[in-house]
């Protein structure tokens, strides 16, 4: 399991400079990595790999100067990046995706990637067996001070401040220098052992939305923030006063920079909302289960009447963080199709005859005659499908087995229907 700790990095000007023109150089090597592929495909059909294009690195450090000035590890990683994108393309292609998206030329490059090597270490023992023992030890980018600010390592820059504001876990292995808006980020990789998982005894579904952020099977809503609605007031006055700046001009430079910090303070709003979220789910609720949809959201914005309200809600980023989260802390996360699940009622199990419109915010079934939120009944629907699932049954056929509180329970000798839910098979006693 990989973890990446990001910390605040303050290069001198001078230091600064020497990044912003290695950022350049690296953006040269890449698009010159991707025109080389390009024409050597248009004009003899052959593909260009990585350990060629290392050795043509290789070839123009021992010629020309400037290549010598750069560490060979930042242009390297330059190179992985753009085998990467093509590797990706062709895979797309191999699979007929409708976007085939052919790498793209980079105006710009915001980072700085090398890897942390190992070196043998000497150790010595105490005890007269062993007097010395070597081991293989990886490189420590971080050299501790004691002052506020630490100092790291950067290769041909020398050591640069950072601010350490929580300790490193693991064995680190990679080290991102980035450029934001607000500053320059160390983002340091380090490798951990994978966290066991734990045994399931609690589960809970979420129904995501653009009313309410999400609803949990439990009936409990948290209220969706809009981020980027309530951004846009200062976003259209940041845009217009750019339209008004001659081009070229230090005075547009600066209000560039003005847009762009008003951007990433909106992402770490919602970036920070998301996290606290996923946090409060799995540990302040005691949930070691977590369900969702698995919805297509690349192709829900393409409506063009919910796009901006489902980018702004992010729900790409909120699913993605419940599955690191739960892969860090040894949870459970899982997904189930969304098919009808707003559709069907979650106490008889009996689809509605006539398709719910999104204006209809409460589920009211003519079978049963039970009157629900929408959202909540259809949280409920995608807990009983993914315990469904998990014992290897359809959702359709067995639904009202699934969470019948009554004849079930009974039958499988548990005390309340609660135990029914948690992902355990359904099995009879033992007399």
């Amino acid at each position: 399991m990989k973890l990446t700790f990001k910390y605040p990095v303050y290069p001198t000007q001078t230091q600064g400079t020497t990044l912003f023109k290695w950022l350049d150089h690296l953006c040269d090597l890449q698009n010159s990595a991707r025109h080389d592929r390009l024409v050597a495909y248009e004009t003899e059909g052959a593909f260009v790999s990585l350990n060629e294009q290392q050795q043509l690195l290789k070839a123009a450090r021992e010629k020309y100067d400037d290549f010598r000035e750069v560490p060979q590890d930042f242009q390297n990683h330059a190179l992985r990046r753009n085998d990467k994108a093509f590797v990706n393309f062709r895979r797309r292609c191999k699979n007929g995706a409708a976007k085939k998206g052919y790498p793209r030329y980079k105006k710009r490059v915001r980072s700085l990637t090398w890897s942390l090597r190992k070196y043998t270490k000497v150790v010595r023992k105490k005890t007269k067996e062993i007097d010395k023992q070597t081991i293989r030890v990886r490189e420590n980018p971080i050299r501790e001070t004691a002052w506020k600010h630490d100092r790291l390592k950067v290769p041909k820059l020398g050591e640069v401040k950072i601010y350490m504001h929580r300790p490193l876990q693991g064995d680190p292995k990679e080290v991102s220098l980035v450029k934001k808006a607000s500053g320059w980020y160390a983002h340091i990789t380090c490798e951990l052992p994978d966290t066991p998982k734990v045994e399931p005894t609690d589960a809970i579904a979420v129904d995501v939305g653009t009313t309410h952020y999400l609803t949990t099977s439990e009936g409990e809503k948290e209220n969706n923030p809009r981020w980027y609605r309530q951004a846009e007031g200062l976003l259209r006055k940041h845009s217009k006063d750019l339209s008004r700046k001659k081009l070229g001009s230090n005075r547009r430079k600066k209000q560039q920079h003005k847009l762009s910090l008003h951007h990433e303070r909106t992402a770490n709003k919602r970036k920070d909302f998301i996290g606290k979220l996923v946090y409060k789910l799995y540990h302040h609720k005691a949930n070691n289960v977590l369900v969702a949809e698995d919805l297509g959201v690349s192709n829900m914005v393409k409506n063009k009447h919910l796009s901006k309200s489902i980018s702004d809600a992010s729900w790409a980023t909120f699913f993605k963080w419940c599955g690191n989260i739960a892969e860090r802390d040894g949870f459970h996360f899982h997904q189930v199709d969304p098919k009808n699940t707003s559709q069907t009622c979650s106490c008889c199990g009996q689809k509605s005859p006539k398709k719910l419109s999104l204006a209809i915010r409460t589920f009211k079934c003519q079978s049963c005659g039970m009157a629900l939120d929408r959202d909540h009944n259809a949280a409920r629907n995608i807990l009983f499908k993914a315990a469904a699932a998990f014992r290897g049954e359809r959702w359709v056929a067995t639904l009202t087995e699934a969470r019948n509180t009554n004849e079930a329970t009974k039958t499988a000798g548990f005390k309340h229907a609660k135990q029914l839910m948690l992902f355990d098979a359904v099995t009879t006693p033992s007399l």
